[in-house]
């Protein structure tokens, strides 16, 4: 089974045949370009991040969620798709790029369903990536700032991108608590991208006593931005608004 690194120990998260699934569900996109998409969700445990605004920390854990084979999931995505139209697959967490031998088989098996990728990760895992990025119909990479997360994972974002597929986009979750010297950072990141890459502003859900960014400042920084990035949109959570999973 696949191994992630938490405090010196490596612990086994999945394989091809088994991997640690949290839930998989029906909704809508609540972020990024396909906001409003109905998709189906398979949120996969444990992640190598912690970040002060995550909306699920409960797949935090390493490890978290239940054990469940690949046939399970492709049964379970099948009784969904029958239910109501569907275009993608959201593979979510978590972090998922933490289990990159169980979900190949299953994304190469959602494209032959005629189902989308859509891969949502933290954009530190640039081996993961590369394996994967051929089966990714769309990559929602978000960028890690220190202030939420405590941890300096540039150098890893910019690994992540030389390898990410063109239909990467970014998204980067700001509070109140978000510097001007970050989000230069993140405009450097941008840049230095070998494709041009969508950028999507997200001011913070106000959750477990985070705020979110100041409208003022969030605005001066989507000016910033545009000086340098072709797209750039400003666009808020929306499933905690829409009340949905």
């Amino acid at each position: 089974m696949e191994g992630a690194r938490r405090g010196g120990i490596v612990l086994k998260l999945s394989d091809g045949d088994r991997g640690r699934v949290v839930e998989i569900f029906s909704s809508l996109q609540g972020e990024g370009p396909r906001l409003g998409e109905r998709q189906i969700f398979v949120r996969l445990g444990g992640c190598n991040l912690h970040c002060d605004y995550c909306d699920e920390p409960e797949t935090i854990p390493i490890p978290s969620g239940h054990v469940r084979s690949a046939e399970h999931v492709k049964s379970e995505i099948e009784a969904l798709a029958r239910t109501r139209a569907h275009k993608s697959i959201s593979w979510t967490g978590g972090e998922p790029l933490l289990h990159p031998q169980f979900l190949m088989p299953l994304m190469r098996w959602a494209h032959k369903k005629g189902l989308e990728n859509h891969l949502e990760t933290n954009g530190t895992l640039p081996a993961a990536m590369s394996a994967l990025a051929p089966l990714c119909d769309a990559v929602a990479m978000d960028v890690k700032l220190p202030s939420s997360t405590g941890r300096d994972t540039w150098s890893a974002h910019r690994d992540f991108l030389r390898v990410a597929p063109k239909n990467t986009f970014i998204k980067v979750v700001l509070s109140d608590k978000t510097t001007g010297a970050e989000w230069e950072k993140v405009l450097e990141l941008v840049r230095g991208a070998p494709f041009p890459v969508p950028l999507y502003l997200q001011p913070a859900t106000p959750i477990g006593g985070v705020k979110p960014i100041p409208a003022g400042r969030c605005l001066r920084f989507e000016q910033a931005a545009r000086r340098v990035v072709k797209e750039v949109h400003v666009r808020p959570q929306w499933h905690h608004l829409w009340n949905l999973p």
